[in-house]
């Protein structure tokens, strides 16, 4: 035993004393079981422990990362173990009970329960501070075995939302049988589940909207991979809700667009020519297992079918990154109707990926989103939703007037509470300003 113990030692040592030849200074670090490993490789490599003045980017990818909170347990299941007080045990990414002795769990949003359909749920919140009234509200859906706490620390919409003014919720969703997370849209190997995530997720919206006084006609949803496929699902059940949606990964399984309500809806899909895992040419033999569903390209058609669009180019976004063996092309549908566009970014050669935090790294995947959504954002005297204001809308006002119909966002243009004549000479003048 004694020589096992002394052959452990010698290992550790030599490993040590290896990495120190190759690592610069600052870049070799000690886990908590003083296991030594070099922070430069930028694709599982991280900046710093904490997110705190001594982040900096160490790996060169040109992204900040801590470890601690990201969602992920390091536990050492990937040859590293994290998991130790000094670190406050991972700010609770193994499910833990941890302190925050050192402050660095500050940053960490708590968790929020809501109740639905007898389920006690959970999500992140996180609004900017003074955001105003009537702001847009996005929804970001982790994927399958993921978490709300994975996403948010990948996908940076925290920050995008401080820059943009809106809110963000990160929903959670339940464990299936294998004790997984998931959305449930309806895979094969899910048949069993009942869970109602449409429900569940609009009925947190009409919550956080009412809560936080939030706007109630912009609000998006994102997300990837089986949150991606979950965007569909609510553009097709829930669109009165969610007014334009933007997956990663995502497919359209073949009940969802069997059964979709077909009400034109904005879409940007982002997906990897290559990717292994939400098949670019789908799968509606079901050979993988997780049930039919479309092709990239078909599920792009429907919606460019349903929106009625006309016109469309292809754009060759910039190759800014020639390491990550991918490039990007943007095929824009326009022409549609109310200008409902619909976009694919054809990531060629990209696989399952997050473009900008991991994978493709020429686009900035939430950027790209949010500079998608905000255009369909709706603005107080667009009356009928068509994205601009002018004497359309005062007509839609006026019938909005004669027939009762007084719960309407974008209509109290004098914002007195009320609905009536006086609006109308408002929006002649807004119009008129304009």
């Amino acid at each position: 035993m004694q020589s096992i113990v002394k052959l452990q030692f010698i290992i550790l040592i030599f490993f040590s004393l290896s990495l120190s030849q190759d690592c610069d200074e600052n870049m070799l670090m000690y886990d908590c079981v003083g296991t030594p490993f070099c922070n430069n490789e930028a694709t599982f490599g991280y900046d710093c422990y904490v997110n705190n003045q001594y982040c900096e980017d160490f790996n060169g990818d040109g992204i900040t990362d801590s470890w601690v909170g990201d969602g992920w347990c390091d536990d050492g299941e990937w040859g590293y173990n994290f998991q130790c007080e000094d670190f406050s045990y991972d700010c609770g990414d193994c499910g833990d009970t941890y302190s925050d002795d050192y402050g660095y769990c500050n940053h960490i949003l708590e968790f929020s329960e809501f109740e639905h359909d007898g389920l006690s749920r959970e999500y992140l919140f996180y609004k900017p501070e003074n955001l105003v009234d009537n702001a847009p509200l996005l929804f970001v859906l982790h994927g399958y075995t993921s978490s709300a706490n994975s996403i948010m620390s990948y996908s940076y919409f925290n920050d995008i939302a401080d820059e943009n003014g809106f809110a963000v919720c990160y929903p959670q969703g339940t464990s299936d049988q294998y004790g997984n997370n998931f959305w449930n849209v309806g895979y094969a190997f899910h048949e069993n589940q009942t869970v109602d995530d449409v429900g569940f997720i609009e009925s947190l919206a009409d919550y956080l909207q009412a809560e936080h006084n939030l706007s109630s006609v912009n609000t998006f949803s994102t997300g990837m991979s089986n949150g991606g496929d979950m965007s569909y699902l609510l553009a097709c059940k829930a669109h009165e809700t969610f007014k334009a949606i933007a997956p990663v990964a995502g497919s359209m399984l073949e009940w969802i667009y069997n059964t979709c309500d077909s009400v034109p809806t904005p879409v940007l899909e982002i997906h990897g020519t290559n990717d292994s895992v939400t098949l670019w040419d789908g799968d509606m033999e079901n050979n993988d297992g997780w049930g039919a569903y479309l092709s990239t390209l078909d599920a792009i058609d429907y919606w460019v079918s349903t929106n009625d669009c006309l016109e469309s180019e292809d754009i060759n976004l910039p190759n800014t990154d020639f390491s990550d063996g991918s490039y990007v092309i943007n095929h824009r549908y326009f022409n549609c109707i109310d200008n409902k566009e619909v976009w694919l970014y054809e990531v060629v050669n990209g696989g399952h990926d997050w473009p900008g935090s991991y994978g493709n790294m020429d686009i900035n995947a939430s950027e790209e989103i949010w500079s998608f959504l905000k255009t369909y954002t709706l603005i107080l005297g667009d009356i009928n939703e068509d994205y601009g204001v002018n004497i359309l809308d005062v007509i839609s006002l006026i019938d909005l007037i004669l027939s009762g119909n007084s719960n309407h966002n974008t209509a109290d243009i004098n914002n007195d509470g009320q609905i009536n004549v006086i609006d109308v000479v408002a929006l002649v003048n807004l119009i008129l300003g304009n």
